[in-house]
């Protein structure tokens, strides 16, 4: 990776821009100045609901979902700072565990259809359950909480079970992105839906990725322990190019969410020590 063509200043100065307020405080993180947030975290911990998740959208008395949750934590786990808010992060984590069906799966809470969800937030549907056990696994592996062993190996098995050699999974491509790290700290690289995974992964033309699937996939392969993977060293050389003129790095979700991705950019580049 060529680290002298990031424009790192540009980057932090754009997200102190563009970002939305509830994500700027992990611009101070990112610069070591963690005693001065704490007080910030703190009062966003207070958006919580009494079930230890996040509302929806993080919006204050909306229900508890497991991709708000896991939204607002990823980026503190890839900051490595699991002792600071190790009791949020347990009841987080108890949140998503109570959330796990007697099957194996996850998927979002019941009243979820009641709000404007995404298509894949949506309750019922298999290619939703795959994704969401997908994310929900890989989230309860970067947690480092051995009270989420059971519910990690009941979701791995589920998991099998809806695994073809062939095409993978009939679901959303980011459950393979989240799998294949979470089957290889799991199982080990042998196994062979991780390794049958990783070759699906190694054929994916990564150019054409935009930059925040690239970011994801190193986030779930840094949340399964494996930073120093090659697949993560091929990742980043695809990302860092993608950084435009203005610092930003572009979300596939809109240009909304730019400044999100670059702002998850940064924090991947620290744990990484590449800033």
């Amino acid at each position: 990776m060529n680290e002298s063509s990031i424009n790192i200043q540009k980057a932090m100065e754009i997200v102190e821009l563009k970002a939305k307020e509830i994500e700027k405080y992990k611009l101070k993180l990112i610069k070591g100045e963690i005693e001065e947030t704490l007080p910030i975290l703190k009062e966003k911990f207070s958006l919580r609901n009494e079930d230890g998740g996040f509302p929806f959208r993080f919006r204050k008395d909306e229900i508890s979902t497991i991709a708000a949750t896991i939204m607002f934590f990823k980026d503190l786990i890839l900051l490595n700072m699991h002792d600071i808010v190790k009791d949020e992060l347990k009841q987080a984590v108890d949140f998503i565990i109570s959330h796990q069906n007697e099957e194996g799966y996850w998927e979002e809470p019941e009243g979820i259809s009641k709000l404007d969800c995404a298509a894949w937030e949506s309750r019922g549907f298999e290619s939703n359950q795959i994704y969401c056990t997908a994310i929900s696994l890989n989230f309860l592996i970067g947690s480092k909480l051995k009270t989420a062993d059971s519910a990690i190996a009941t979701g791995i098995e589920y998991l099998e079970k809806k695994w073809s050699d062939e095409r993978g999974f009939k679901s959303y491509p980011h459950a393979l992105w989240n799998t294949v790290p979470s089957f290889i700290n799991q199982k080990g690289e042998n196994n062979p839906i991780a390794k049958r995974g990783l070759d699906m992964l190694n054929t994916i033309q990564l150019m054409n990725y935009p930059a925040s699937s690239l970011a994801w996939m190193i986030e779930s392969f840094i949340n399964a322990g494996l930073e120093k993977h090659a697949f993560v060293s091929k990742l980043l050389e695809s990302l860092v190019p993608k950084q435009n003129s203005s610092g930003l790095w572009i979300s596939e979700d809109g240009e909304d969410f730019d400044s999100t991705t670059t702002l998850t950019i940064l924090v991947i580049l620290n744990r990484l020590d590449k800033l």
